[in-house]
C-alpha cells in the first residue's frame, strides 16, 4: 500500500472537524473586520508557495495526446500540467499531487487516457477531465467500465481510489468480469476544482443533474453497457439520486462510507429544537463563506490557514484511519497538498453545508422509502460502524446489505486489498 496516499474525508460527526470549522470562520471574520477598519497591515502568508510544495523536479510520466487538452490557466495561482496521462511516450513533469500520486500507486504503471466531458447544467458550461485504462483489462474477456468517483471534501482527489482500482483489477475472479477503471472528481474538486468557480453554484441538484448527464455519456461511449459505481461519501447519495433517471445504465453501486449531511448540518439538525444552535450554525456557515469570498490575497490566506500539518494530522488520527502508524508525516504532506492545492470553492462548499445531498435526515430516508433503484451495498470502515449502522438504517433495513472491513473513513485508502475483495465479490454475486 501506498501511505503516502493516504487522503481523508472530513466526518460527519466529529469534535475536531467541528472545531475546524470554527477555526476557518474565527480567522476570516477576524481578517474581515481588520479590513473594514482599515487595520489589516500584516503580511498575509502566500498560497503559491504551499501549492507547489515538496515537487519533484526529476519526477517523469510517460504521457500520450489526450483527448483534451485540460490545461487552465488562473491569473492567480501557476497552471498546472493537467493534459498528464499515464502511460503514453511523452515525458512531463507533473505539478500537481494527484497525478504525482496516482503515478505513485500501482496503476500508474497501466496505460490510461485522459478524455474530456462537457456540458450544460443549469444553464452553466461544464468542463470535466476522467482518467480510462483500457489497457488493464485483456485478460478475461469483456470488461465492465468501472466509475471510481472521488468524494468532494476538503481533501478531494481521484487519487484516493487509484490502489482501489489497481487491487479490483489485478485480483478480480476467475470466470468474472474484468473491471475497466475510471477515474474523476465531480465539477469543483480535485483535478476538476476549475470547473465550478462559483461558490453559490455548489447546490445537490446542480451534482445530480451533472451526474445524470454524464452516466449517459459512459454508457453511449461503451456502447450501451451498464456501468459498475465505486464512491464515496457525499458523492455516494449524488450516484444514487442520479441514477433514479436512468437505472438501466447502472448495473452495480458500491458506496464506501455515504454521507448525506456534513457535520455542521449534523449538529443543526439535532438541535433544531434548540432556539440557539441553529442560528449560531447559520451564522458560522455563513461566517466561513463570507471569509472565503474575501478577495485575494486574503481569501487565500484564509484557506491556507486551514491547511496546516497539523490539522491535517488531527484529522487523520481522529477519523480517517484506523492505524496510527499510517499516518505518517509523507501521509500528512501528500493530504495537506490535497487541501492546500487548486481552487478553494468546492472545499468551503462542502465544510458550509452547501453539498450535503440531504441535510434533513428524514428526507434522505423518504427519497429511498421505496428501496434503492439499483443494485446497491454499503462498505464502512469498522472503526465508524456503529455510527453508520444508525445513519443509514433507512438503506439496511429495505435490504441493503451493509459491509465492514477493518478501518475507519478511508478505508478503501488503508486497507485496499480487504476492500477491493468486498466489492468484486459484490459485482461477480
Amino acid at each position: 500500500m501506498i501511505t503516502s496516499a493516504t487522503p481523508f474525508h472530513t466526518p460527519k460527526r466529529r469534535r475536531s472537524t467541528l472545531w475546524h470549522a470554527k477555526s476557518i470562520a474565527l480567522v476570516g471574520l477576524a481578517t474581515a473586520i481588520l479590513l473594514i477598519s482599515g487595520a489589516c497591515s500584516v503580511n498575509l502568508p502566500t498560497i503559491l508557495s504551499s501549492r507547489t510544495a515538496a515537487r519533484s523536479a526529476s519526477y517523469v510520466s510517460p504521457c500520450r495526446v489526450s483527448t483534451v487538452s485540460g490545461r487552465r490557466h488562473h491569473p492567480e495561482r501557476r497552471s498546472r500540467t493537467s493534459s498528464l496521462v499515464v502511460g503514453s511516450t511523452l515525458a512531463v513533469a507533473p505539478d500537481n499531487v494527484h497525478d504525482t500520486e496516482i503515478r505513485k500507486s500501482p496503476l500508474g504503471s497501466a496505460e490510461g487516457t485522459r478524455k474530456s466531458f462537457e456540458t450544460m447544467v443549469g444553464g452553466r458550461r461544464v468542463l470535466i477531465s476522467y482518467d480510462t485504462y483500457e489497457s488493464v483489462a485483456t485478460k478475461r474477456g469483456e470488461a465492465v467500465p468501472t466509475l471510481f468517483l472521488a468524494t468532494p471534501s476538503f481533501v478531494p482527489s481521484r487519487a484516493t481510489f487509484a490502489d482501489l482500482a489497481a487491487s479490483m483489477t489485478i485480483n478480480a475472479p476467475e470466470g468474472s468480469p474484468e473491471i475497466l477503471p475510471i477515474l474523476t472528481e465531480l465539477p469543483g474538486y480535485g483535478l476538476n476544482d476549475a470547473a465550478l468557480l462559483d461558490l453559490d453554484a455548489y447546490e445537490p441538484e446542480f451534482f445530480r443533474e451533472f451526474l445524470a448527464k454524464f452516466f449517459s455519456h459512459l454508457n453511449s461511449e461503451y456502447n450501451g453497457a451498464a456501468i459498475n459505481i465505486v464512491s464515496a461519501g457525499h458523492a455516494g447519495f449524488y450516484v444514487l439520486d442520479a441514477a433514479k433517471q436512468h437505472p438501466e445504465m447502472i448495473r452495480n453501486v458500491f458506496l464506501l462510507n455515504p454521507t448525506y449531511r456534513g457535520p455542521l448540518t449534523t449538529v443543526k439538525m439535532k438541535n433544531k429544537e434548540n432556539a440557539v444552535v441553529p442560528l449560531l450554525i447559520d451564522g458560522l456557515c455563513g461566517g466561513i463563506a463570507a471569509a472565503y469570498k474575501l478577495p485575494d490575497p486574503v481569501g487565500s490566506a484564509v484557506h491556507a490557514s486551514q491547511c496546516s500539518e497539523g490539522s491535517i494530522k488531527k484529522a487523520m488520527l481522529s477519523h480517517v484511519f484506523e492505524d496510527p502508524s499510517n499516518v505518517t508525516p509523507e501521509a500528512v504532506e501528500v493530504n495537506r497538498q490535497f487541501a492546500a492545492e487548486g481552487e478553494r470553492w468546492g472545499k468551503c462548499a462542502f465544510l458550509v453545508g452547501r453539498t450535503d445531498p440531504y441535510p434533513r435526515r428524514e428526507d434522505a430516508a423518504s427519497a429511498y422509502e421505496s428501496g434503492v433503484p439499483v443494485r446497491l451495498a454499503v462498505c464502512v470502515g469498522a472503526k465508524e460502524q456503529e455510527a453508520f449502522e444508525r445513519d443509514l438504517d433507512f438503506l439496511t433495513e429495505r435490504g441493503v446489505p451493509l459491509i465492514a472491513t477493518p478501518g475507519a473513513q478511508r478505508n478503501f485508502v488503508e486497507y485496499p486489498d480487504l476492500v477491493a475483495k468486498e466489492a468484486l465479490a459484490f459485482f461477480s454475486s
